[in-house]
């Protein structure tokens, strides 16, 4: 159940550093898991020059990469290679709901990987007619992989993940698409903790995402959605998740294999979480709150972009890195639990705020942040005498919040 891939594979590897890491400390490297289940003798090789395309993109971010490809992609080493897993990528055979083979599909084998199953050949030509090939359904992901808190699942080249079906479907209209996405993705975000679900058909949409989410752990994933090269805010239609409370489900209308019009590419979850904010296992991840002013350049998933200005410090939070920010933003202040921002310059770094700002709001004086010396200095190289460095606040908060002083990168 396959859609047919005849691209040629070239990666250009480049090599970036990671300035900020929410889920792990620098010293602990995420690690990225990539299952190539089989797809036929030929087929399979393809998809794992994909998955290698996902893997060196891993890598050379400075992640770690466990691989479980055919003929290896077993159940016991699938389920080794996701353990701890921060971003999980699968290419293989892919069954959703709803289909045309049953009206009451089995979540024991749909919404999950095709595998090689327990009397499998040793090649690439296991098949789901002989039962070479196993699917893995929703249910025994839930019960058997253990990735980490707040993972990332990524789909790539699987039928019905991204809403579209097989290629002698016809292209698959709204409801269905949506009825897919959000079947596929419930186990992930409802029972594994996932802080989003994406699933791509495009070429190396999966190296993509791993290179985005790694070299920008702090954008939500919205904007992580909408950085895909073939991305159309056009074809995008934004939907409440089917059984996930406060998630969504983002559909992706395009033209690709063939000139087909059909949903290629989705997105499942919180548009405003960022990687490792563990949606669903005891960390809520909220919405930005709408701002109420023009500053600078709200996108999705509320961002604000523009200058920061300096301050010493705050009573109660001597020497402590905190930020004040406009009113307008929406943001509420408090010194006990406070909300938190991921706030980046050369570096990224999680900030409290403690304060709020007059900032200048709506003039051509205004700023999107005010920062404490010692906020300034683990964000910018910039002396503290420049007086303002251009800025991006992301505007989101977990609960709780970590102790003063911890180290957030």
């Amino acid at each position: 159940m396959r859609r047919f891939v005849t691209l040629a594979i070239l990666l250009a590897a480049i090599l970036a550093s990671l300035g900020f890491a929410a889920p792990a400390a620098a010293s602990d490297p995420l690690k990225v898991a990539v299952i190539v289940g089989p797809v036929g003798e030929e087929l399979t090789p393809v998809y794992i020059e994909l998955a290698e395309a996902a893997a060196l993109a891993a890598e050379t971010r400075g992640a770690t990469v466990a691989r479980a490809y055919s003929p290896e992609a077993t159940a016991d080493n699938v389920i080794a290679a996701v353990e701890g897993a921060s971003i999980v990528v699968y290419l293989g055979h892919g069954v959703g709901s709803p289909n045309p083979y049953s009206a009451n599909p089995n979540p024991a084998t749909t919404n999950g990987w095709g595998l090689n199953g327990p009397g499998a050949r040793g090649d690439h030509s296991d098949s789901w007619k002989d039962q070479t090939l196993a699917y893995y359904g929703e249910t025994w992901i839930a019960e058997h992989a253990r990735p980490a808190p707040g993972w990332v699942m990524i789909y790539s080249n699987a039928c019905y993940a991204p809403g579209a079906g097989e290629g002698f479907d016809e292209p698959a209209d709204e409801l269905t698409a949506g009825e897919r996405v959000s079947a596929y993705s419930r186990a992930p975000l409802a029972d594994l903790g996932a802080s989003a679900y994406f699933a791509t058909d495009f070429y190396e949409g999966a190296a993509h995402l791993v290179a985005t989410l790694l070299e920008q752990p702090g954008l939500p994933f919205g904007e992580v959605f909408a950085s895909e090269p073939r991305f159309s805010a056009e074809g995008l239609v934004r939907l409440p998740h089917a059984s996930v409370d406060g998630a969504e489900t983002w559909l992706h209308r395009s033209r690709y294999f063939e000139g087909i019009a059909d949903y290629w590419y989705a997105f499942a979850g919180d548009p405003a979480a960022i990687l490792g904010s563990q949606v669903g296992a005891g960390v809520t991840v909220a919405n930005a709150p709408p701002a109420t002013a023009d500053l600078g350049s709200m996108g999705l998933g509320g961002l604000a972009t523009g200058m920061a200005s300096n301050y010493s410090e705050n009573v109660g939070w001597e020497a402590q890195a905190t930020v004040a920010l406009p009113l307008e933003l929406g943001v509420a202040v408090t010194s006990e639990d406070p909300a938190l921002v991921l706030v980046c310059a050369d570096r990224c770094e999680v900030l409290p705020v403690v304060d709020s700002c007059p900032c200048y709001a709506g003039t051509a004086d205004q700023r999107v942040a005010n920062l404490s010396h010692a906020a300034w200095r683990l964000v910018s190289d910039a002396p503290l005498e420049e007086g303002l460095i251009p800025v991006e606040v992301h505007l989101w908060w977990v609960e709780p919040a970590p102790p003063v002083g911890a180290p957030t990168s």
